[in-house]
C-alpha cells in the first residue's frame, strides 16, 4: 500500500500519514478511518501531518470521501497539516473546510516536515 500510517510519537499525539507514489480515494479513506480509531483512543488532543512530498497522483473521487467525516468526527482532533499539497489537493482541502467544516476547522497546508512541526508547536502563528 503507498500510504502508511503510524504514530509519529510515542506520546500518541502525531499520526503521520505518509502518501508514496500512486494512490486512489479508496485507500486514502481506510487510512483516515484508521486515523480516526488511533485518534479515539487516547483521550488528549491528536494532530495529523499528512504527507504528500512523495504522492505521483491525484484521484478525482475524493470528495466522496469528505461528505461524510464530520459525522464522525472525533472531538480530541486538533491540526491536519498537509506537506507538499499539490495544487488539486490545495483545492479539495479548501472544499473539504466548508463540506465538513467540524472536521477540516484545523486544516493548514506547509512546505515540508519541518514546517509541520513548527506548526504543531505554535498552531496560533498558522496561516491558512
Amino acid at each position: 500500500m503507498p500510504i502508511l500510517i503510524g504514530w509519529d510519537s510515542p506520546q500518541q499525539k502525531i499520526i503521520r500519514i505518509c502518501i508514496n507514489g500512486k494512490w486512489d480515494a479508496d485507500e486514502l479513506h481506510q487510512i483516515i478511518l484508521q486515523g480516526r480509531g488511533m485518534t479515539t483512543s487516547v483521550r488528549h488532543p491528536v494532530d495529523s501531518i499528512f504527507d504528500f512530498s512523495q504522492s505521483a497522483s491525484s484521484p478525482t473521487s475524493v470528495l466522496g470521501i469528505i461528505q461524510n467525516l464530520d459525522l464522525q468526527h472525533p472531538e480530541n482532533e486538533r491540526l491536519i497539516i498537509i506537506v507538499k499539497a499539490n495544487g488539486y489537493i490545495k483545492t479539495m482541502g479548501n472544499i473539504a473546510r466548508k463540506l465538513a467544516p467540524k472536521t477540516f476547522s484545523g486544516l493548514f497546508f506547509v512546505n515540508s516536515i519541518n514546517e509541520a512541526y513548527q506548526a504543531i508547536a505554535t498552531p496560533f502563528a498558522l496561516v491558512r
